[in-house]
């Protein structure tokens, strides 16, 4: 399936006119910082990398198998969120609360998660190689059958090579 390359103002018009099915379209490098009313859409599987997607409000959303490399979700609400599978690679949250997200499966190869609230996060399955997890407060978070590699654990513990977790 071909991608269509959609522009962010096109996209916040649209949405704000009340879209909801973005399926196919690629918001590569859109600036959509502050964004709110997301938990209505649902842009599974769809390119959207590079995005700078700050400040906003994403709680609910559902972002499975979605592939975000290099996106900027920084200081943004993503409670609740799906990114099940989702490439997420480079991919910043730093200060982000993703308080009861679930990333099962997903690719978080050296994103940062400075500082972001993790508690009750379900990292079932991730790849953490090389990510950054400074200040992150991940009480409750589960990691099974994660992959942490060269990752920096939030109290600054650098675990040099492979730590798998085992089921």
């Amino acid at each position: 399936m071909a991608l269509r390359k959609m522009t962010a103002e096109e996209f916040l018009r649209r949405y704000a006119a009340g879209e909801r099915d973005f399926f196919g379209v690629e918001l590569t490098d859109a600036d959509l910082s502050r964004a709110t009313g997301w938990e209505k859409n649902n842009p599974v599987g769809q390119t959207i990398t590079g995005a700078v997607l700050g400040e906003g409000d994403f709680s609910g959303t559902n972002f499975c198998a979605n592939d975000m490399r290099g996106c900027n979700f920084g200081y943004s609400n993503l409670t609740r969120c799906q990114f099940t599978l989702a490439n997420l690679t480079g991919t910043s949250f730093i200060g982000a609360d993703l308080k009861g997200a679930t990333f099962e499966g997903a690719k978080l190869i050296r994103a940062e998660l400075t500082e972001a609230d993790l508690r009750g996060a379900n990292l079932t399955g991730v790849d953490l190689t090389g990510v950054n997890m400074t200040g992150a407060n991940d009480e409750g978070a589960w990691y099974e059958s994660a992959l942490f590699f060269d990752t920096t654990l939030p109290d600054g513990t650098f675990l040099q090579g492979s730590h798998p977790v085992e089921d």
